[in-house]
């Protein structure tokens, strides 16, 4: 992927903001819903299509939206803003998944689920959280392959008010025919396309996918027609998150932080005016988005001679809000 004369955190849009998502992940104990409701209600499914409300207001890239969809593509765990024109794509789970109870003989619904798809609404701190849970969710090619389903996946999405987050939580698998469970790729497929056309079912331009080690993922922006997918089964526990970041162009390129010297070599320091609140900590992401440094703010230099040649974006966190400079490591 080039980086140059490109930052893939950032996407501008046409109300001159910035928009990009950082990535990290983190382990926790998997817990089923306790409150949830049932989409299917007790109907197998295979390429479901379900209306969520969402429960408040959900910002993905540049669109609003106040429900998702489970869309019916085929993969089980696909979802977007809308069903019409041009909309977003969420791919939670890219892998062809199926209810465990599906009869693949008669290829035909029954109310004989073993793979309940259902959703709820949490608030934590006066905020809200929508989840979405696939449990004991199944695999299309491994069930059609002799009409029993052995392997299977849990996992959940959780949606967060305010802040925009998008977050998923894996639970137990079973995963014994890797070849039938992945459509014969390294593991599952997930992504986050800004723009789907749904008259020509096409993704429009570049998105973000996560490739590589299921334990610590890259994220990266590309073309949709580009191969990246998990490598292997995401293990029982795992968390992944993508946290929305919005900043004005003003910001972005403000004059009270300066950051020098801009390219860099070895370190820089970080100054700034008399009006500029106190800096407490910064923090630098690489071009997947992903955490490269961290540090609090107790020194006039910071190290980076450790960072590959690139382009990087850093977070300037201040007792009163955040700035933001771009950064060119050479």
């Amino acid at each position: 992927m080039k980086t140059l004369l490109f930052i893939p955190l950032v996407i501008f849009s046409t109300s001159l903001s910035a928009q990009y998502y950082t990535f990290n992940t983190s382990t926790d104990l998997y817990k089923d819903l306790d409150k949830s409701k049932s989409l299917n209600n007790s109907r197998t499914w295979q390429n479901p299509h379900y209306d969520i409300p969402i429960g408040f207001d959900f910002t993905l890239y540049d669109k609003t939206i106040k429900k998702i969809i489970l869309n019916g593509f085929g993969w089980g765990g696909s979802l977007t803003s809308s069903t019409k024109g041009i909309y977003t794509l969420l791919i939670a789970y890219g892998s062809d998944l199926v209810d465990r109870g599906y009869n693949m003989i008669k290829d035909t619904i029954t109310q004989e689920s073993k793979s309940n798809i259902s959703y709820q609404l949490d608030s934590v701190n006066n905020k809200k959280i929508l989840k979405i849970q696939w449990k004991n969710a199944g695999f299309y090619h491994e069930l059609a392959d002799d009409s029993i389903s052995s392997d299977y996946t849990n996992f959940q999405l959780w949606l967060y008010e305010e802040s925009n987050d998008i977050e998923w939580h894996f639970g137990p698998s079973r995963i014994s025919k890797p070849n039938l469970c992945y459509n014969n790729y390294s593991g599952t497929y997930i992504a986050l396309f800004p723009m789907f056309d749904h008259g020509i079912n096409a993704v429009l331009g570049k998105g973000y996918v996560l490739t590589g080690d299921p334990t610590n993922p890259k994220l990266l922006w590309v073309n949709n027609q580009e191969p990246h997918h998990i490598d292997g089964t995401i293990p029982n526990g795992t968390i992944y998150r993508l946290s929305r970041q919005s900043i004005g162009l003003d910001n972005l390129n403000t004059s009270e932080i300066i950051l020098s010297p801009n390219p860099v070599r070895e370190s820089f320091s970080i100054s700034s005016n008399n009006n500029t609140p106190a800096i407490e900590k910064i923090i630098i992401y690489n071009a997947q988005g992903q955490i490269v440094k961290k540090v609090n703010f107790l020194k006039n230099k910071i190290d980076v001679s450790s960072l590959i040649r690139g382009v990087y974006l850093v977070k300037i966190i201040t007792e009163k809000g955040l700035f933001f400079k771009k950064m060119v490591k050479e």
